[in-house]
């Protein structure tokens, strides 16, 4: 997929595009850096309402690529790394959404898949969580 980065888009518009091919998995946007394989605070999270203008850090706008088997690490450090934007994969367990700090090294695919595994074994009342995964 490719993501276009204009000053006009929300990050509600990120999500929603982000989303659309990776169901199990979603974009927050946050005020603060994190470190690879590190949590963000959700007191930094950002409302979905603003726009690319409101947050971004440099002037820069274009093409994100983003391919399945992009690492989930890669991906976060990409947006920072080409227009400033300091971006949290999440991943859906169950009716949860958890930061997947704890996974950096796996592909966005296979997050996915792990995604969709858990919430249908959640749902159908098996719990197999990930131990180096925390809800925030």
């Amino acid at each position: 997929m490719i993501i276009q980065v204009n000053s006009k888009k929300t990050i509600a518009d990120f999500r929603n595009e982000f989303s659309g091919v990776y169901p199990f998995l979603n974009l927050e946007f946050y005020d603060t850096p994190h470190q690879f394989a590190e949590i963000s605070s959700y007191k930094d999270q950002l409302p979905h309402d603003k726009t690319i203008h409101d947050i971004c850090k440099t002037s820069e706008q274009g093409n994100l690529e983003i391919q399945p088997w992009f690492k989930t690490g890669k991906v976060e450090n990409e947006f920072k790394r080409i227009f400033g934007l300091n971006v949290q994969i999440f991943r859906r367990q169950g009716d949860t959404w958890i930061q997947t700090a704890g996974t950096d090294e796996l592909t966005l695919e296979e997050q996915n898949e792990m995604g969709r595994y858990a919430t249908e074994n959640i749902l159908q009342g098996i719990n197999r969580s990930i131990e180096n995964e925390k809800p925030i």
